[in-house]
C-alpha cells in the first residue's frame, strides 16, 4: 500500500513536536502514513492547497499564523471550526476538503477522565484563538458561567460577541448533521440553555476567581511558554492563595463543597508552568498542556485515519519523545 501524506502547515513549524508524534502514531496503528513539516509564507498558500488537492494528501495540521488563513481554502467546515473561527484540521470527507477544529478535543477529552465533579463556573485567562476554542468546549459541557478575561477588555468582549454569532448561525444552518468523520456532535447537540458569557477587565480577574464556586481556570495566553514568555504567570501568587483560602459562607449558601478547583495550562513547554506549579502547591487539581496537546492529537488521527487512538497512548508518545 502506498502512504499517505500528512504533515503541519505553519510559520515556523521547526518546533513543532507533531511530526515526531503523528509518525510514531501511524507506525504504532500500522497505517502507512508519512508526516511531513510545510513552512511556507501566506503567499503560497494558494499554491500549496492546490498541491493538497492534486497529492495523496490525506491530512494536514494547522498551527500559526493560519488556523484562521486556511478556512476559505476549505470545501466545507465542521460545526466546531465554524464556532471557533479557526481550522486546525483538514481531512477529506466524500470528496472534500474539510475544516475541522481539534483544539476543542484538546480542552474536553483531559476533562471527561477526571473522577471528580466537574466545576460549574469557568475563568478563560486570555481572548486569542485558543480561548475561543476552550469557549467552544465550555459551551458543549453547559457550564452556567464562563468569564473571559484579558489585558485587552474589547478583546474579551469581541470574542464574546463574535462566539454568540457564530453559535446562532451555526444552530440555524448547520452544514454536516449528525457527527463528523471525527465523531464530534453537530450544533444541534450544544445545550439548550446556554452558558452565561462575561466579559472582565484583567485587573479583574482575582476578584472574580475568588468569588467562583471552585472554578476551572485556564490559561490560554503564551504566558508561561518557552522562550520570551517563559517563567510568567497569567495570575500573581496572591490569586491562589485567596482560591485556596474561600470566604466564609452565609446561613443557608447552597455550594458544593466537594466541587475543587482545577487549573488547566494551554502551554506544553515547559509541561510544568509557574501556573501550575502555584496551583499545585495549593492542592488544586492541574491538567498540563501536554494532556491538551496529546487530546487534539487524537482528534486529528481520528478525522484523518476513522480508528480510535487512546488519550493515554497519546501522552506516553510525547512522554518518549526527546526535549526540545
Amino acid at each position: 500500500m502506498i502512504p499517505k501524506l500528512y504533515g503541519i502547515l505553519g510559520k515556523p513549524v521547526g518546533h513543532s513536536i507533531s511530526p515526531a508524534f503523528h509518525s510514531r502514531a501511524f507506525a504504532l496503528k500500522g497505517i502507512p502514513g508519512v508526516y511531513c513539516a510545510w513552512e511556507k509564507q501566506e503567499e503560497e498558500l494558494p499554491d500549496f492547497f492546490h498541491a493538497v488537492r492534486t497529492l495523496p494528501i490525506a491530512g494536514v495540521s494547522v498551527t500559526i499564523p493560519y488556523k484562521h488563513k486556511v478556512v476559505p481554502f476549505s470545501d466545507e467546515l465542521t460545526d466546531r471550526a465554524r464556532l471557533t473561527g479557526a481550522v486546525n484540521t483538514i481531512f477529506r470527507r466524500d470528496g472534500r476538503l474539510t475544516g475541522g477544529n481539534t483544539d476543542v478535543d484538546g480542552l474536553l477529552m483531559p476533562l471527561a477522565r477526571r473522577a471528580g465533579p466537574m466545576p460549574r463556573e469557568a475563568l478563560i485567562l486570555g481572548a486569542g484563538g485558543a480561548a475561543r476554542a476552550v469557549l467552544a468546549g465550555l459551551t458543549e459541557l453547559g457550564l452556567p458561567l464562563v468569564a473571559v478575561t484579558a489585558r485587552d477588555k474589547g478583546k474579551a468582549e469581541e470574542l464574546i460577541a463574535a462566539f454568540t454569532r457564530a453559535k446562532e448561525a451555526s444552530r440555524r444552518c448547520p452544514e454536516l448533521p449528525g457527527k463528523d468523520r471525527a465523531g464530534h456532535a453537530s450544533s444541534a447537540a450544544l445545550p439548550a440553555n446556554a452558558p452565561v458569557y462575561r466579559a472582565l477587565a484583567w485587573e479583574k480577574r482575582i476578584e472574580a476567581l475568588v468569588d467562583m464556586e471552585a472554578p476551572l481556570v485556564i490559561n490560554a495566553t503564551p504566558l508561561g511558554m518557552q522562550g520570551a514568555f517563559e517563567g510568567q504567570n497569567p495570575l500573581p501568587e496572591e490569586a491562589f492563595a485567596l482560591c485556596a483560602r474561600r470566604p466564609q459562607r452565609p446561613p443557608g449558601d447552597a455550594r458544593d463543597d466537594t466541587i475543587r478547583p482545577v487549573f488547566f495550562d494551554l502551554v506544553y513547554a515547559p509541561r510544568e508552568t509557574r501556573f501550575l506549579a502555584a496551583a499545585r502547591a495549593r492542592g488544586f487539581e492541574c491538567i498540563d498542556g501536554l494532556a491538551f496537546f496529546a487530546a487534539q492529537a487524537v482528534g486529528q488521527f481520528k478525522a484523518w485515519t476513522g480508528k480510535e487512538f487512546a488519550l493515554h497512548d497519546a501522552e506516553q508518545i510525547l512522554e518518549a519523545l526527546p526535549e526540545r
